[in-house]
This record gives structure tokens, C-alpha cells and sequence, in this order.
């Protein structure tokens, strides 16, 4: 029989991503999420008036966790949330503690093989899958760290990253900051980057990470750490950061302080609204603008690291 303690709280969907992070950060085991449209009086929502997209965020704990430390951590977060996404965006629903013989497993029912671009396939461990010809598949299992490819911003990163390697000369070297799984960083490696290195703020991420490099066979060449981002020596023909708007600026100087001259600069994790900032932000400090994807309420640049 299995014990667990869970954390419940209701956010906007643009908040998932930070809130999630936040859980995993504070010792959260995995997450369930529950999406429904809902009306100013809390029920399923009428076509009149417009319905807001509401997420039932459900964070799982080891049986031992302290959720009032949790819930105080939460209630201390909500201001930087507010900061990122309005007021709002997040409240606390329940805390209570589970008797459970499957919840551990039962998640991975929703995480499936998908194609997320030309050629990159993501496909968890235990499922299987056939390669169509020409296609890559990356093995990531997500473990106590943030990224599988099922969020718009991964996925539009990743369809980046496809570019960039059909470019001439190709990238040879990558960094990927906020790693998490090691996604990114693995895709570049399995797309041709001989050396690829991923930093997060989180041990457990680098862990994971590694595991996942091992998986795709990539270890040789993919590398992560825990060391901050201003500690990390030389330059990159890569750079790859899917974090928020405001955390990208803030880190603007560091982040292309690792840019090689002529360098590729993937940055998502962007409001729509914010994106021109951002791209106002790295033009400032010499990255000049390629392309810009968009997907529902997200946003990802690509950019160019002046040569002079």
C-alpha cells in the first residue's frame, strides 16, 4: 500500500508551467492536471460570458512532506506570480492525504508517443514506437523534472532547434539553460551538436537529465550541471533558454555572455504579449531577430548574436 499527501490549486493556464516548476522545486513527486472552461460563478461555462480557462493543478508529496511549510511557500510565491501573469492567477484548493496503489503509475496513461516537428518524435520509456523513416525519437522520461515536449513552448523550441541543425554550417555546440529532463540539449545532440551542455538550478533536473542522455545514447557528448549559469566558462554556437519573460531579461547579460559571436539564440517560456519586449530586450544587448512561432497565448524567438 502507498501513502502520499497532496496539494491542490487552481491557476490560469499560462501560470502551469511556473507553478509546476515551483512544486517540483519544493519536493512534489510528479503532478496531475485537470483543465475545464469556467464561468464567473464557478460552473461549466455558458457560451455567454466569455469562459476562462481554468487549470486544477494537483501536486504529489512523499507521505513525510510538511504541506503547511508547502502551503506558506505557495502563499509566499503568489506576488511573483502576480508579477508574471497578473493578479489572480493562482489560489489554494485542498491539502489532504491519499491511500493509493497506483497513482504512481497512473499518470503515465497521458504521456504518449508525438511527433513535434519534421522529424522529432518524444515518446516516454514505456511506450513503444515505430520510427517512420528520417525521424529522431527521443526517449524522455520526466522523473522529478519539468519538460516531456507536451507544453507549446517546448514544442516550439524544439521545432527551432530542427531548424537550426538544417542550417549550413550546422551549430557544433549547445548550452541549455533550465535543462530540466534535458530535452533540448538532447535533441541537439541527436541532431548532430558534439558537445551539448545543460545547466538547471535543480539537482534532481541534473540528474534526470543525465538519465535521459544515457537513454538516447547522447552521454558521450550531452553534459549537465548544477553550477549557475555566471560560473559556466566559454561560448556556444547554441543557445537554447525556455524560461519566463521576466526571469530571460533579468538573465539577458548572462545568457548571451554564453553567445559565440554569430551564434543562435533560442529563447520561449513568452507570453505572446511580452514577446516584443524580450526581443526589444536582446536586440539592446546585440541579437538580432530571425523568426518568431507563436502557438495559442505562447511565444519563441530566434535570434543572431552579432559578430561584432
Amino acid at each position: 500500500m502507498t501513502r502520499w499527501k497532496s496539494f491542490t490549486v487552481e491557476t490560469r493556464r499560462e501560470a502551469v508551467d511556473a507553478l509546476t516548476q515551483f512544486f517540483l522545486a519544493h519536493g512534489s513527486l510528479g503532478m496531475a492536471y485537470d483543465e475545464r472552461l469556467f464561468g464567473p460563478d464557478g460552473d461549466p461555462a455558458d457560451p455567454l460570458p466569455p469562459p476562462e480557462e481554468v487549470t486544477k493543478l494537483t501536486a504529489y508529496f512523499p507521505w513525510d512532506a510538511d504541506l503547511h511549510d508547502v502551503k506558506k511557500s505557495f502563499l509566499d510565491f503568489l506576488p511573483v506570480l502576480a508579477e508574471s501573469f497578473g493578479d489572480g492567477t493562482g489560489s489554494f484548493v485542498s491539502a489532504s492525504e491519499i491511500t493509493d496503489f497506483g497513482w504512481a503509475e497512473k499518470w503515465k496513461e497521458h504521456f504518449k508517443p508525438r511527433k513535434l516537428g519534421r522529424r522529432l518524435v518524444v515518446r516516454p520509456s514505456w511506450e513503444p514506437y515505430d520510427a517512420n523513416p528520417g525521424e529522431i525519437v527521443l526517449t524522455i522520461d520526466p522523473g522529478q523534472a519539468f519538460g516531456t515536449g507536451t507544453h507549446e513552448t517546448t514544442q516550439m523550441c524544439l521545432q527551432f532547434v530542427e531548424d537550426v541543425f538544417d542550417l549550413a554550417p550546422p551549430p557544433s555546440t549547445a548550452l541549455d539553460i533550465g535543462t530540466g529532463t534535458g530535452i533540448l540539449g538532447i535533441a541537439a545532440a541527436r541532431l548532430g551538436a558534439s558537445g551539448v551542455l545543460g545547466v538547471d538550478t535543480d539537482p534532481k533536473a541534473v540528474e534526470v537529465a543525465g538519465e535521459n542522455a544515457k537513454a538516447n545514447c547522447v552521454a558521450d557528448r550531452f553534459a549537465s550541471t548544477f553550477k549557475p549559469l555566471s560560473a559556466i566558462d566559454g561560448s556556444y554556437d547554441l543557445v537554447l533558454a525556455n524560461l519566463i519573460a521576466e526571469i530571460l531579461v533579468d538573465m539577458k547579460n548572462e545568457i548571451l555572455a554564453r553567445c559565440a559571436p554569430g551564434a543562435l539564440l533560442v529563447l520561449s517560456g513568452i507570453l505572446t504579449e511580452k514577446s516584443g519586449w524580450v526581443e526589444e530586450e536582446f536586440r539592446a544587448g546585440g541579437a538580432r531577430p530571425l523568426q518568431r512561432k507563436t502557438d495559442g497565448q505562447w511565444a519563441a524567438l530566434l535570434l543572431r548574436r552579432e559578430t561584432h
